[in-house]
């Protein structure tokens, strides 16, 4: 009871000190100064969503309960993955029978979208920003038919210094591809999917390409796609799909077996808020694809519903 009394005493005393911090506030903090304290980060959501005649668009919606709206001038395209500061996107390009999927800019989210992709009639695709802004990680088959990993930064409208990071390796099988990367929230590792255990896993590497290894077991019955990092870097959430399921599976990056979300139907490409809060993903339940939200550890679970198939989540934050 005594230690309960000192509890409650001091839960007073605070209460005392931040009503005449506010009045202090209100009042002009007796310097004539208002607040410094910064407005708290807010992020809403990006996705792509095939509409009901057929188009394809990219859409923004936040976590108040606003319909999702087109974003800015109506761009046609999937994967979009937003810059830290919120201000420009990349995604990929449908493809046409005349050009492959490419990897496109967006700056200021109002203007048009811009090609970033180097090689013209060669798919380029799944572009993810580094945590910096300054490059792109993405999937190009520019080297290899399969694919492989680049990183390149971007200068204005334009990639310069490309690199694979993932060149084919003596030993590797002939269709070899890896997709899907994932930058760590430090900006050292990148992770992402790889066939060249024969099958689909996750993989990790340094940003270099570097120090490369071996996350999920390659297996005959399943795959593992859509990497995404924990805020802390410690876990990895991802996709698993085999012939009759797709499931969202977490995994400690140090190693040890995934856990699996529950979820009534099929869910794909999660997307960890940078929050940490959410997992994002995309679920199909009921004939419907939806973006779905729910905690690291499981539910609560929210439904964001709208008339066609939404899909590739990813995170914006909030600029205004």
């Amino acid at each position: 009871m005594h230690d309960m009394n000192i509890l409650y005493s001091a839960k007073l005393r605070l209460a005392a000190a931040a009503g005449g911090l506010a009045l202090l506030a209100a009042c002009g903090g007796g310097a004539g100064q208002a607040s410094t304290q910064p407005a708290p980060v807010a992020y809403d959501l990006l996705f792509d969503g095939q509409n009901p005649d057929g188009t394809r668009l990219l859409y923004r919606v936040g976590l108040d309960g606003g319909a999702p709206q087109v974003l800015g001038a109506g761009y046609a395209g999937t994967r979009p993955h937003a810059r830290a500061d919120g201000k420009a996107i990349v995604y990929s390009s449908l493809p046409t029978d005349e050009l492959p999927a490419q990897v496109m800019l967006v700056e200021n989210l109002s203007g048009p979208a811009v090609p970033l992709s180097m090689n013209g009639p060669v798919t380029e695709r799944e572009a993810v920003w580094s945590p910096d802004g300054a490059r792109i990680a993405f999937h190009s088959q520019s080297e290899d038919p399969a694919g492989d990993i680049f990183t390149a930064r971007v200068a204005g409208k334009a990639l310069l210094d490309p690199r694979n990071l993932t060149p084919r390796q003596p030993g590797d099988p002939m269709m070899s591809g890896e997709v899907t990367p994932a930058w760590s929230p430090d900006g050292t590792r990148i992770a992402f999917t790889s066939y060249r255990g024969g099958t689909p896993a996750l993989w990790v590497m340094d940003a270099d390409g570097g120090q490369v290894r071996q996350l999920t077991a390659t297996s005959t019955l399943h795959g593992d796609y859509f990497p995404t990092w924990s805020p802390d870097g410690t876990q990895i959430a991802f996709q698993r799909l085999n012939l009759d399921f797709a499931r969202i599976g977490v995994l400690n990056v140090g190693g040890g077996l995934p856990r699996f979300l529950e979820f009534e139907g099929k869910a794909y490409s999660p997307a960890w808020s940078p929050d940490g809060k959410w997992l994002a993903f995309s679920g199909l339940l009921d004939g419907e694809y939806d973006i779905y939200l729910t905690g690291p550890d499981g539910p609560p679970l929210r439904r964001l519903m709208r008339a066609g198939a939404d899909q590739g989540p990813a995170w914006i934050r909030r600029t205004n």
